[in-house]
């Protein structure tokens, strides 16, 4: 396996979320290339937010950077139309990216339901999927926020393509709730690249809350999931995603039951067992949500939490080396 940086590991540096540096600057595409080579990673994914300029110039000259770089890249984005990834497997050939991703957010409802939303996501990747055929660009579909890993196999298996397959979030089975290494053994015949990421559990009224947080300091079985996935792809590429983020999954609400019927006792206990500590929202806000925040101290904290995930991810998987072997 490899591993790669996430755009999103740097989500504040480079404003691509509500926070918008203004003293430093928003981290531009190109040095972004430089961090993750200076980090000695061997490929980025790109965000769809982290490409300020779509002209063809622009991407072909960060390809290039890239390729001077020795970095692979891919490319993200979180709509699931048709013509808008048509155009960003367009844009990935530009650029010289290897793969597209997209996130699979809130697949819900009963059975009729989810399959009526599945075979319009189908319809959908028929025209994206001629693309990145033609174009030889890989199509990856992340298990996004409330996504359950037997739907997403499901859209797979009904795409038969060569050319679609899955982005796997280590973190967002906990959303469902599943438990991460039994989706990651679901859907690893399916895996074209992964997200390395780590998460804390926290209880709350309704059910659960999840922070991102550096790897080892959270419940994720990191090490299992990698051998699950290495043990189909042993050259999969492995992005390291470690953004300030937090997702609520009220398990105990019966309107988040109703639409995901799925959840099974021993999926809602698994999960609860994972966090006993009460989530305090005022103790537990991120640097950028405090009041008048320090723009310096809130680039530093984001950078030494990926900082301290590099140093993990080389002690998780029992390496010392980037190119990683399990």
């Amino acid at each position: 396996m490899k591993l790669g940086l996430h755009a999103y590991s740097l989500v504040l540096a480079g404003g691509l979320r509500e926070y918008q540096p203004v003293g430093r600057g928003v981290l531009t595409a190109a040095q972004l290339l430089d961090k993750t080579a200076q980090w000695k990673f061997s490929a980025l994914q790109f965000a769809r937010q982290s490409l300020a300029e779509w002209d063809m110039v622009t991407l072909a000259n960060l390809g290039h950077q890239a390729k001077e770089l020795g970095l692979t890249l891919h490319l993200s984005t979180n709509s699931l139309v048709g013509e808008h990834l048509a155009d960003m497997i367009r844009h990935a050939y530009t650029l010289g990216a290897v793969q597209v991703t997209v996130g699979l957010a809130r697949l819900q409802g009963n059975v009729a339901q989810r399959k009526s939303a599945l075979e319009a996501l189908l319809r959908e990747l028929d025209v994206a999927i001629k693309i990145a055929q033609k174009y030889k660009i890989m199509l990856a579909i992340e298990n996004g926020h409330h996504t359950a890993a037997a739907d997403l196999a499901a859209l797979i298996q009904a795409a038969e393509s060569d050319w679609i397959g899955v982005c796997f979030d280590m973190g967002n089975p906990l959303t469902v709730p599943e438990n991460p290494v039994e989706a990651a053994e679901l859907l690893a015949p399916y895996c074209k690249s992964a997200h390395l990421k780590d998460v804390q559990v926290y209880r709350t009224v309704d059910g659960a809350m999840l922070l991102n947080c550096p790897l080892g300091a959270g419940v994720v079985e990191i090490p299992e999931v990698l051998r699950v996935l290495n043990s189909h792809h042993m050259d999969l590429p492995v992005f390291l995603q470690t953004s300030a983020e937090r997702v609520p999954v009220p398990v105990l609400n019966d309107d988040f039951l109703q639409r995901y019927p799925r959840i099974t006792a021993r999926a809602l206990a698994g999960l609860l067992r994972r966090g006993t500590a009460s989530y305090q929202h005022e103790e537990m806000r991120f640097p950028q949500e405090r009041d008048h925040p320090v723009e310096r101290d809130v680039l530093k904290w984001e950078e030494e939490r990926l900082k301290i995930s590099l140093v993990q991810a080389k002690k998780l998987l029992g390496t010392q080396s980037l190119t990683l072997s399990l």
